[in-house]
């Protein structure tokens, strides 16, 4: 007799409405877990500090310029490579200390582009070959220097 209940509760209108809306809030939260953990991402692709102050410090201070490039870093070194590469990896060993440059507008072409998650800065002179590019990411919520172009063809 119990069994026939039991049955006609798993088959009942009751048994139904509970397990759709056990379903759906079961949904509801793995969806709004969800958002929190994109929001969380984004939050940790983005760097706590300010890019203006650290690039600064990182142009004037060498021993914090070793410590914000997580060598060996990739990028492109025209006076080290072959024509057959494609890729470069610089060691602390061969690094040339970045320094502010002194641009004259006349000559250089300066683009610093400033973003939440990347920042590059290209200076280059045009179709002269000579063309020096940075590119800047958040890494736990800090600046490093992630890529680095010295082209001069």
């Amino acid at each position: 007799m119990d069994t026939i209940k039991i049955y006609h509760f798993y088959n009942s209108f009751l048994f139904h409405r509970i397990f759709v809306g056990f379903f759906f809030l079961c949904f509801f939260f793995v969806l709004l877990n969800g958002c929190r953990s994109a929001r969380n991402a984004t939050a940790a692709k983005t760097a706590k500090e300010d890019f203006k102050i650290f690039y600064e410090k990182f142009l004037t201070d060498s021993a914090f310029q070793l410590k914000r490039i997580n060598f060996p870093l990739p990028g492109i070194n025209t006076a080290a490579m072959e024509l057959e590469d494609s890729i470069y990896y610089w060691k602390t060993d061969n690094w040339p200390m970045l320094k502010e440059p002194e641009i004259d507008p006349d000559i250089y072409t300066r683009r610093l582009n400033i973003t939440d998650t990347l920042v590059t800065d290209e200076i280059f002179i045009e179709n002269s070959g000579f063309y020096i590019k940075s590119v800047f990411r958040p890494v736990k919520r800090k600046w490093f220097l992630t890529y680095f172009v010295d082209s001069n063809l």
